[in-house]
């Protein structure tokens, strides 16, 4: 690899562009805090909250991550938090600012990226029912 591109995908790492495969899905910046810098991207859900690969919920997820875990994040936002949004597996800026609504009301820290301390603060939807993730999961 030239020393061009090793630079160039260094620069795109740091900025959060990088890409996980060929298929240039677009990466969020993580690198923001040392507390989610250590956190794994969600990458699908167990039918209710976003999820690892290995089924863990320590998971985070921010704008241009998309599919199942957004869903997910998405239906219960729009259904348990009030919030009018599409639910179209996009973490675009409806999502993000759905998901700051969520913080600031919560009084945790407010940077529109879902994680633990999001997931902690919002209800789930469970068939007709919101729940919290302490109450069902925790």
């Amino acid at each position: 690899m030239s020393r061009a591109t090793t630079g160039t995908k260094r620069v795109l790492g740091v900025i959060g562009l990088a890409t996980a495969s060929a298929t240039a899905t677009l990466a969020f910046p993580l690198a923001a805090t040392a507390e989610t810098a250590a956190i794994p991207n969600c990458t699908t859900a167990d039918g209710v909250i976003p999820a690892t690969s290995s089924g863990s919920h320590y998971c985070v997820m921010g704008t241009g991550n998309g599919g199942s875990p957004v869903t997910a994040l998405q239906r219960s936002l729009r259904n348990c938090e009030g919030q009018s949004i599409a639910v179209d597996g996009i973490y675009g800026p409806a999502t993000r600012a759905a998901v700051l609504d969520v913080q600031r009301r919560a009084g945790i820290a407010q940077d529109g990226v879902y994680g633990p301390r999001t997931r902690n603060a919002m209800h789930w939807h469970v068939g007709a029912d919101c729940v919290s993730y302490q109450y069902g999961w925790g």
